[in-house]
């Protein structure tokens, strides 16, 4: 894999979503137009490397998201008994599992000579999956007691999850309601 540094506004764009980083290669670039939305830029900074790097950094906050929106609909649905304690527990730790592989895969892209930059931000990433594993542990402990001091821990590593994927996109304004079990909880209602 190439160790050329990627064009940090290209690749934060990137994440922050396809009309933003259309929006950043239009200025960057200079050569998209608002109905030529499939055309790439072209430059010095998009190499092979850059293109990989920005391709597994868009794939991996896509990942990011559904496992938040998964842990969010199943903390949701213990309120309502949807999923026996099993079933919740299966999924939770089929995603506490499961995000084990692309943590190991992203620490042998940061040993594989990427800039320092890059390092730093697939480090981030990392750390956004680490609180994502604590989150879906904390649902589990949830469920099985439905106690308001567990309900409370796990809508703080829910919001700790949420801070450290805005931290990682760079936006401030990430939506941190409480999800309807540990609302429900912190009121006593079941």
């Amino acid at each position: 894999m190439s160790t050329v540094p990627i064009n940090r506004r290209s690749l934060v764009a990137l994440f922050l979503g396809a009309p933003v980083a259309l929006s950043a290669f239009r200025l960057s670039a200079g050569e998209l137009t608002a109905e030529d939305d499939h055309a790439y830029p072209t430059g010095s900074y998009l190499s092979v490397g850059n293109i990989q790097l920005q391709t597994i950094g868009g794939l991996g906050i896509g990942h990011i998201q559904s496992t938040l929106g998964l842990i969010g609909v199943l903390a949701d649905s213990v309120s309502k008994e949807i999923y026996s304690l099993k079933q919740l527990e299966d999924l939770m730790n089929g995603t506490i599992n499961g995000l084990e592989s692309p943590k190991r895969m992203l620490r042998r892209m940061q040993d594989s000579g990427v800039s320092a930059d890059d390092a730093e931000f697939l480090d981030r990433m990392v750390v956004v999956f680490n609180a994502l594993q604590r989150e879906a542990r904390a649902l589990i402990v949830y469920a099985k007691s439905r106690s308001t001091d567990d309900a409370a821990l796990f809508e703080k590593s829910r919001r700790l999850a949420l801070r450290k994927l805005g931290e990682l996109t760079q936006q401030d304004d990430l939506p941190t309601a409480q999800s309807n079990s540990t609302n429900s909880a912190a009121t006593g209602n079941k």
